[in-house]
């Protein structure tokens, strides 16, 4: 039925999956049933309803301790929950461990050749080949367009590299190209020659990555752009549209993922992007679509801040 849909849960403890349907009552999405499912269930799901806040339907119960029954927003003390790993009851629904899970389906476990999987906002997908092996290397194409003040324009890619806590990062920029482990490489020109051969000439900046050589300290790559020398210039995002961030594999030339940042997602009088980040988990590294945009005046006041909006 159209007015039923089905989102993804996942508990941020016990990392179980759930299945949360939906039912639309007037203007709001409702949940009315909830299952336990398996990871690959849980990976051919697509949560494609976002409200500012789920609430069960009155067939549920609602939470047995303080009545509410915003999910994943009840007030009770967690150890009211007895949480333990592979059991759960309905009152998980409410815990603050639960939270809805907005990343792409991962189409069967992996890529499919010649498939390019288009994130919107806050989808996050897994980075390997069709068969499920891990990527190691990619190439991150990004790419923009200014609409005023022509060649005066200058608009920069980097990447930071933020250590487990968060409280350190090295930084890749123009200023310098490659990180000192070979994990990073900020390429002067399009993906040209050695690197990936024939694959986009439209990109305007380009970033080589070997996931491999990331230092273990290092478990999250934040891919940046900003305006150079942006308040000296008097310019900001009102003078660039049609950002977007794409991940080839150098080997088939193929592009893998592709995000494309709505330009009514990005504040006007801001002067830069956290546009995408990879994440190494248990399972390997994952991509996720951040499209989020900030005042800063330069590269090094981006990075410092861009952890806060991811």
């Amino acid at each position: 039925m159209k007015d039923t849909k089905f989102i993804k849960g996942i508990c941020k403890k016990t990392k179980q999956h759930f299945g949360l349907e939906i039912k639309k009552f007037g203007g709001d999405w409702k949940v009315v049933n909830f299952i336990c499912i398996s990871p690959e269930e849980a990976s051919v799901i697509t949560s494609e309803i976002k409200q500012t806040r789920f609430l069960t339907n009155d067939n549920l119960q609602a939470c047995v301790k303080c009545g509410g029954r915003k999910v994943s927003g009840c007030s009770c003390a967690s150890k009211f929950f007895k949480c333990h790993a592979g059991e759960y009851n309905f009152q998980c629904v409410y815990c603050k461990n639960m939270e809805i899970d907005y990343s792409a389906p991962a189409f069967g476990g992996g890529y499919k050749e010649g498939d390019v999987i288009r994130l919107s906002q806050g989808q996050e997908v897994v980075i390997q080949h069709a068969d499920n092996q891990p990527l190691d290397n990619i190439v991150v194409g990004v790419g923009w367009d200014s609409v005023s003040q022509g060649d005066n324009m200058d608009v920069d890619s980097s990447v930071a590299l933020y250590s487990a806590r968060g409280c350190s990062y090295d930084l890749v920029y123009y200023g310098a190209k490659q990180h000192a482990s070979g994990c990073a490489e900020l390429l002067e020109d399009n993906l040209t020659g050695d690197y990936t051969g024939n694959v986009d000439s439209n990109d305007d900046e380009n970033i080589l990555v070997n996931l491999k050589k990331v230092p273990r300290d290092k478990d999250r790559l934040i891919f940046l752009i900003n305006i150079y020398k942006c308040y000296d210039r008097g310019q900001t995002l009102n003078d660039v549209k049609n950002f977007y961030i794409r991940l080839y594999d150098p080997t088939s030339k193929k592009i893998l993922i592709e995000y494309r940042v709505k330009n009514n997602q990005v504040r006007p009088d801001d002067t830069a992007i956290v546009i995408g980040m990879a994440t190494r988990k248990t399972a390997g590294w994952t991509f996720k679509a951040i499209g989020r945009s900030l005042r800063a005046s330069d590269v090094s006041e981006l990075a410092d801040s861009a952890i806060d909006y991811v």
